[in-house]
Formats: structure tokens, C-alpha cells, sequence
């Protein structure tokens, strides 16, 4: 329920006094070490609620955890891997294991440099942002209908700096866009078949596999939506990326 709200208040007209905006302003008053230990007690008390809920439970066949992904999951925490929160810094390491769609290769350091405004990109300056979205589900229908949402309603600079990350094949990303988009199309599509960056990302989802939204700028998360609903993804993307400028 707080994070439906949370995206109806980003996916609003964008009026820089509205709850977005001043959430921003917030952020930016306190210091790296404000929001370390606030996020560090959000944290703790996700692990204190998972441990008190913990104990599987039969999910309806789909795109549910299983009881095995949540141990997964939980193993993570103690691994390292916790749940990222606004103003967290925004790893980079796991961008360049994706995979690119159009040789099936990962992508490297080098691409990755060239991925990220603030680790060297040349067509970017270090204070650009990267706006990631996010699906584990394969051939997931509300990831494409929000690809073709975003690409028929946001303006080519912003499209440019958008970057989607699933876990379809390759050669299925490239059907998929061929056939929707033609040739020339300017969304990014990079694979993450593992789940390795989407787990490094905590972007699986809580109790469902779902479309998950970030913005990265300056080697922080300065923006996450979670579980975010297809046809409001482009107001989320342009509210996130104005409150941001």
C-alpha cells in the first residue's frame, strides 16, 4: 500500500511543492552519514520482519518466490548483499556482467564505463543520471508494455538514459524489439539471465517477482519505485528525473 501511494505521488502533475520534491529537499539536507544510519535501521528492520514472517507459505503458481528464492534471499543479507534505499551508493561492479543483446557477451568494464555517467562515460557528463528498469520475469507482458509506453512518451535525451534490464536471451530481446520498435530505436536493453545484478540491486521483488525503477546519479541511488505498474511507469520516470535536476 506505501509504495502504491509512493507511486501515484511520483507519477503526479510534478509540482516541484509536492510530496516527491520536498522528499528530495530532504535528502539533500542531511549528510552521507544521516542517510547510512537511517538506511541501516530501515534495514534492520526489514531483516526483524522477514524473521518474524518467515516460514514460506503456498503462493498461487507464477511469478512467486519461492520458499527456496527467499532463503536465497536471506542468505544475501548475511552475504552482504542488502536492500538498497534512496541516497545508498549505487554499486557498479555488477553492470558490466550483463549481457549485451547484441552478441550475448557481458558487457566488461569497458562497457561499463562507457554505461555509467560518473565511472567515465564520453557521451555523458559525471553528473548525468541513468534511469534502470527492471524485470526478472521472462518475456514478462507489463516490462514490454511499459517499454512501449516509455518509448511513446518520453523525449529522445531522456530515452537515451534509460536502460532496461531483464532476463530474456539475447537473441529474444532482439525479436522483441525488431518486431515492436523496427531498427531504430534508442531504449537500451541489457540481459541479466542470473539475476546477479537484480539480486546485487534488490530488484526481485518482496513476495512476487515485479518491475522495479531506479535512478542512479553520481554514484548514488537517488531514486527507487518498486512494483511499479506499467502504464504509470513514464510520469514515474519523468517526476524521479525532475525532482532530481
Amino acid at each position: 500500500m506505501a509504495e502504491a501511494k509512493r507511486q501515484r505521488e511520483l507519477a503526479g502533475d510534478g509540482d516541484d511543492d509536492g510530496p516527491a520534491a520536498s522528499s528530495q529537499r530532504i535528502i539533500e539536507q542531511i549528510s552521507v552519514e544521516d542517510i547510512k544510519l537511517r538506511n541501516d535501521q530501515r534495514r534492520f528492520a526489514d531483516l526483524l520482519e522477514n524473521s518474524l514472517t518467515s516460514g514460506g507459505g503456498d503462493f498461487d503458481k507464477g511469478f512467486y518466490l519461492t520458499v527456496e528464492q527467499e532463503n536465497e534471499n536471506a542468505d544475501a543479507v548475511f552475504r552482504g548483499v542488502v536492500r538498497l534505499y534512496e541516497g545508498d551508493p549505487a554499486p557498479t561492479n555488477p553492470f558490466a556482467e550483463l549481457l549485451s543483446i547484441e552478441n550475448g557477451e557481458p558487457i566488461g568494464k569497458g562497457g561499463m564505463k562507457r554505461l555509467i555517467p560518473w565511472e567515465g562515460s564520453r557521451s555523458t557528463t559525471s553528473e548525468d543520471y541513468l534511469v534502470v528498469i527492471s524485470d526478472p520475469r521472462p518475456k514478462s507482458v507489463e516490462l514490454r508494455t511499459a517499454m512501449r509506453r516509455i518509448t511513446d512518451s518520453l523525449n529522445g535525451d531522456v530515452l537515451k538514459k534509460c536502460l532496461v534490464i531483464n532476463t530474456d536471451t539475447p537473441g529474444e530481446n532482439r525479436r522483441f524489439l525488431k518486431k515492436n520498435f523496427g531498427e531504430d530505436v534508442a531504449l537500451r536493453i541489457l540481459c541479466d539471465e542470473n539475476m546477479e545484478w537484480m539480486r546485487e540491486y534488490t530488484a526481485l521483488g518482496e513476495k512476487r517477482f515485479s518491475m522495479t525503477m531506479f535512478v542512479l546519479r553520481d554514484g548514488r541511488v537517488e531514486k527507487i519505485a518498486r512494483d511499479v505498474d506499467a502504464e504509470l511507469l513514464p510520469m514515474v520516470v519523468k517526476n524521479s528525473i525532475r525532482t532530481n535536476l
